[in-house]
């Protein structure tokens, strides 16, 4: 089989609006120029599009020979068949370790998902999930010590205060009763 015919704008590598090194953003605009060379189906310039570049039906739309079908969850990615590929929805990171786990298990592959990176990725964030909360518990422990002997402290000094104004209340009392003796 001929290779496969690339279709983009004409002046794609002068701009990079039109995808010149940015592979996202190449499109195929038709070219509709007066004298566009590309219209007028010159020699030694892009092609335009047109019927006979179509592929064969039984190739057309699969991913390496297999029939691509969107998986959402287990149920999707139970039913998948010899000839088809499972592609990932877009969905959430509980269901995902739920179905990348089943596929190591059954040998299932998916196309945009690797099953071993995927659940590896998640137990190193839970690890640093947990040294996060130890690391917050253990600092709430620390801060509870220090109230605790901040309010020791401040009894300690309230105890000396009130031990300090009695001494002096007695002191005061005995000069008073001197002078009036006196």
């Amino acid at each position: 089989m001929a290779k496969k015919q690339k279709f983009v704008s004409e002046e794609w590598v002068h701009y990079s609006r039109l995808g010149r090194r940015r592979k996202k953003l190449i499109k195929y605009r038709k070219a509709r120029g007066r004298d566009n060379k590309v219209r007028l189906h010159m020699k030694g310039h892009l092609r335009n599009v047109e019927i006979g570049y179509k592929g064969e039906k039984s190739k057309r739309g699969l991913i390496e020979g297999k029939m691509p079908v969107l998986v959402y969850n287990l149920n999707d990615i139970a039913k998948l068949k010899q000839k088809e590929i499972g592609i990932l929805g877009k969905i959430g990171n509980k269901k995902r370790a739920g179905i990348a786990d089943y596929c190591l298990k059954n040998k299932i592959k998916l196309l945009n998902l690797n099953p071993e990176k995927f659940l590896a990725k998640i137990a190193d964030e839970k690890k640093q999930k947990e040294e996060k909360v130890k690391s917050q518990e253990k600092r709430k422990e620390k801060e509870k010590k220090t109230k605790k002997e901040d309010k020791k402290e401040k009894t300690e000094e309230k105890k000396e205060e009130t031990q300090n104004a009695k001494e002096e209340n007695t002191e005061d009392k005995k000069w008073i009763l001197l002078k009036r003796n006196n």
